[in-house]
């Protein structure tokens, strides 16, 4: 029976996709139910990062439609929000038209058949964008925004139209005020705003946009790495083309930083030999790579096994987590004893246990036999966040991108 939920509102909608980008790594599914690990340490290396965003310009360009949207006459929540996103599909086909440098805007493939993304920029970038302090609200999600905002408006047209309604001059100049002041409370830290903002529309970060952006990065999360690269102007990462490659560097790093990236380096290690068995299992042995990377690993598993996986327990807070930690204890365990079966045995209830008759390890032999699944050795979304490290250096002229 196929499945679905109702798409009762774009906000319901949206959760649901967030659900489904957790599950996901560069387009392939959590097969065992590792996120909280993955996503934990992405968090402490490069926080405000995910892995649908594409450039850094974004962080300005959705505040600065919201802000104009404050300064509009529109008081309907439902009609701003529309309006909102006709300015976001303006932005884009804006963008794309320029010509310069397209790569990573937002719907270029959706405006290529006059259609919009389901996932708008500020679906994609609201959260870092509260993280960075950009946006000034709290934990208000887009729509709460858009609501306490159009709620202000109305009151201080209520006020004002109160306060005209009076004889006495000097009470109007107070109800005046008192709406003035009730207006003024700030949704947003964007001094580079500038109503003339969509005139000259680039997806480069100008050097006050760059400068900035790099300022509530390093002030948000001053003890990240994302933050570490920005502040010491480390351009020796663009040589890294993977998280891994950052060992040769790593020594650059403060000593925090370094424990916590051998921690997941050896956490990936450790998922990566778990992954090729789960390959294993569901081609019924026919997998050619999975194969491969079994016999070559097989000398090294006892040292695989090795990973600290308690130290990662308490860095990433997740000991309530109780099945993930017991599953990778359990094949930490038969992983030292090079149990192929028992590790076998284990995976196959970890998935049972997450997606009962949906998972692929109770179906082996059905699937492509040359197909891998699962994903690979774990990025921690450093390939995102190099995007925007590369294109607040650029503006400052600190990096030029190769074209």
């Amino acid at each position: 029976m196929p499945l679905g939920w109702t798409d009762f509102s774009k906000t319901e909608r949206n959760k649901v996709l967030s659900v489904l980008d957790l599950l996901s790594e560069s387009g392939t599914l959590d097969e065992l139910g590792i996120a909280p690990i993955r996503d934990g340490f992405a968090n402490v290396f490069f926080p405000g990062t995910s892995t649908i965003q594409t450039r850094a310009k974004y962080f300005l360009i959705v505040p600065y439609a919201l802000k104009e949207q404050e300064y509009s006459n529109e008081t309907n929540p439902n009609r701003m929000l529309r309006i909102f996103d006709e300015v976001e599909r303006k932005c884009g086909e804006i963008l794309i038209g320029a010509g310069n440098d397209t790569d990573g805007i937002i719907g270029s493939r959706s405006l290529a058949h006059n259609t919009w993304v389901k996932r708008t920029p500020a679906d994609i970038y609201w959260a870092g964008l509260r993280n960075y302090g950009i946006f000034t609200g709290g934990n208000m999600s887009l729509t709460e925004y858009v609501r306490a905002m159009c709620a202000l408006k109305n009151q201080k047209d209520t006020l004002t139209k109160l306060g005209n309604r009076n004889d006495n001059a000097e009470t109007d100049e107070g109800d005046d005020k008192d709406a003035g002041e009730l207006f003024r409370m700030q949704f947003w830290k964007i001094p580079t705003y500038k109503e003339s903002w969509m005139d000259d529309l680039s997806i480069k970060l100008s050097f006050e946009e760059g400068d900035y952006l790099k300022g509530q990065i390093t002030a948000s999360y001053p003890e990240s790495m994302l933050s570490y690269i920005l502040k010491n102007n480390l351009t020796e990462v663009f040589a890294c083309e993977s998280f891994q490659d950052i060992h040769a560097l790593i020594h650059l790093f403060p000593e925090q930083i370094q424990k916590d990236y051998i921690l997941a380096c050896d956490f990936s290690d450790f998922l990566f030999a778990l992954r090729t068995i789960y390959n294993m299992i569901v081609s019924d042995g026919q997998n050619n790579a999975a194969q491969a990377f079994w016999q070559e690993m097989l000398p090294e598993l006892p040292a695989i096994a090795e990973v600290d996986l308690e130290s990662i327990f308490t860095r990433l807070s997740i000991y309530g987590n109780v099945f993930l930690c017991n599953f990778l204890r359990k094949s930490q365990s038969l992983m030292k004893m090079s149990d192929l079966e028992g590790i076998k045995t284990e995976i196959k209830r970890r998935e049972r246990e997450l997606k009962q008759s949906r998972a692929k390890t109770m179906h082996t032999g059905e699937f492509d036999p040359d197909a891998w699944f699962g994903g690979g050795e774990l990025d921690y979304r450093f390939g995102n966040a190099k995007v925007i490290i590369e294109d607040i250096f650029e503006s400052e002229g600190i990096y030029v991108k190769s074209k």
